[in-house]
């Protein structure tokens, strides 16, 4: 796309950086993406800690690691420019979920390109770069691309010798997906450090649609683990089947009990938190394109839940998902055994307003109307004997979702340094993203304006095998980093 006599000079320059450096970019960004950085594996997650503060300081970004202890270090820096314009917070995390090798086409922790089926070698300096490729490992999207990004953006500034026109803090995270069990910590101990106007939160996918998006809000997560417990060992099941009660079909009633066919929650309160979309959120939600239909096609999805509702305005309502469910193994392993026990794992997604805590003890009281006895871990012979229906649960409490406000100075620069990366001009405001991210605690803490810029493509398999990133988002990122890094937003 060539650039108008209107385009920035930060864009203008952000494009032609990718362009002439692009086979630059994607090799960096392959060793970064190369670092195994599961968030349990403390010595993949400091070692891309250490190259994340690398790349910093390759580009003349003063850092510090921040550590606590049993926790993933904290990489930061600061971007000084002067006292009298505003100070911008910029966030991502370097951590990664699990992988199962056996899934993947391509080794997780290698940077495998492909334009389509067609596995390719990265590009040597000066070839072009198609932006319909993609390159594909694990957290290329989730969430290594916006800390990519950011020191590429740095590159394109400084070779037409722009300079960043906001105080810039960074915060790079090793603990995200495991629900970020030392953000808050972090936080409070280094308020000083971290105070910004400001704070972006750079995660999560663009727009279904393709176009670029910006989130004013997220769900928070809480989790829950159920095992539902029957004989003290696994029975015959022609000898005991039909006799013993069986754990399984035990769970199989409880979970049945909290949720309709149309898939609205049947637990008491679980609804009663919620806040309906403001005057200003309803006229975005209405601006948002006609995606739907396209999207359960693409999916394989004949209908949607929700009563008519759209996917916006679920995300309204907290979820209650089955994210694992166990109670003995199937296929050729399945065994003909009455099982001891069985096991689901549950997350909720929840909106703003909604405790995680509160909401937990509701699902915790349900289990209790529908007749078991709620202990604490295993339960003994005792426990079985003068219960009868037993359970126990784990509760992961993680943290709160939350919303602010799109019609404020913040959130018009940053909706005008989108639509001046994006290669259409246009831009979708979201008031709020289905997945969650930590952002309540910016919010809580820090007491600063927290705003979502995703870069990454919808369909990046994020969470799953085959996790990949489409070049041109990548591009998109440089540009997006490019434009906020040289907003003129003064702060409200």
């Amino acid at each position: 796309m060539e650039d108008l006599p209107s385009t920035p000079p930060a864009i203008a320059a952000a494009r032609r950086w990718t362009s002439l450096r692009g086979s630059d970019i994607l090799g960096e960004f392959g060793e970064l993406v190369s670092i195994a950085n599961v968030s349990s594996d403390r010595a993949g997650v400091e070692a891309t800690a250490d190259r994340v503060q690398r790349m910093l300081e390759r580009r003349g970004v003063p850092t510090r690691t921040l550590t606590t202890p049993g926790g993933a270090p904290i990489v930061s820096g600061r971007i000084e420019v002067a006292d009298d314009v505003p100070t911008i917070g910029i966030y991502a995390h370097y951590d990664g979920q699990p992988v199962d090798e056996r899934q993947w086409r391509t080794p997780p922790f290698t940077a495998s390109l492909f334009a389509g089926d067609e596995e390719l070698r990265l590009p040597a300096s000066g070839e072009v770069i198609d932006p319909e490729w993609r390159l594909f490992g694990r957290s290329t999207a989730d969430d290594k691309a916006p800390i990519q990004a950011l020191v590429s953006a740095l590159d394109a500034l400084a070779s037409d010798s722009i300079a960043p026109t906001v105080n810039v803090v960074l915060l790079f995270e090793g603990e995200e997906e495991i629900g970020s069990p030392n953000l808050a910590s972090y936080l409070r101990d280094h308020d000083e450090w971290f105070a910004a106007d400001m704070w972006l939160i750079c995660d999560g996918p663009v727009h279904q649609s393709s176009l670029p998006q910006i989130i004013f809000g997220a769900r928070g997560i809480a989790q829950i683990d159920i095992t539902v417990y029957g004989p003290t060992r696994p029975l015959h099941s022609g000898h005991y089947g039909n006799w013993v009660p069986s754990p399984t079909w035990d769970l199989v009633q409880l979970l049945a009990s909290m949720r309709a066919p149309d898939g609205s929650v049947l637990i008491d309160g679980f609804y009663d938190d919620v806040v309906e979309p403001s005057p200003s959120e309803r006229a975005a939600i209405a601006a948002v394109p006609d995606y739907e239909r396209g999207l359960l096609d693409e999916l394989g999805v004949a209908s949607a839940e929700g009563d008519g509702e759209t996917l916006i305005e679920r995300m309204y309502r907290p979820s209650l998902n089955i994210r694992g469910l166990s109670g003995g193994p199937v296929g050729d392993a399945a065994a003909n055994v009455l099982p001891e026990s069985a096991t689901v794992s549950i997350d909720v997604r929840l909106p703003a307003h909604h405790d995680p805590h509160v909401v937990l003890g509701r699902i915790v009281r349900h289990i209790e109307r529908q007749g078991f006895v709620v202990v604490d871990g295993e339960p003994s012979q005792v426990d079985r004997l003068a219960n009868g229906k037993t359970a126990s649960v784990r509760l992961d409490p993680h943290y709160g979702g939350m919303r602010v406000g799109i019609d404020t100075p913040e959130a018009r620069a940053v909706l005008e340094a989108a639509a001046a990366a994006s290669d259409t001009g246009e831009v979708v405001t979201m008031p709020t993203l289905g997945g969650s991210v930590p952002i309540i605690h910016f919010d809580e803490i820090l007491g600063a304006p927290t705003i979502i810029v995703p870069m990454a493509n919808h369909d990046n398999n994020q969470h799953d095998a085959n996790e990949n990133l489409r070049v041109g988002n990548l591009w998109y990122g440089v540009r997006l980093m490019a434009a906020l890094l040289t907003m003129g937003y003064r702060p409200g």
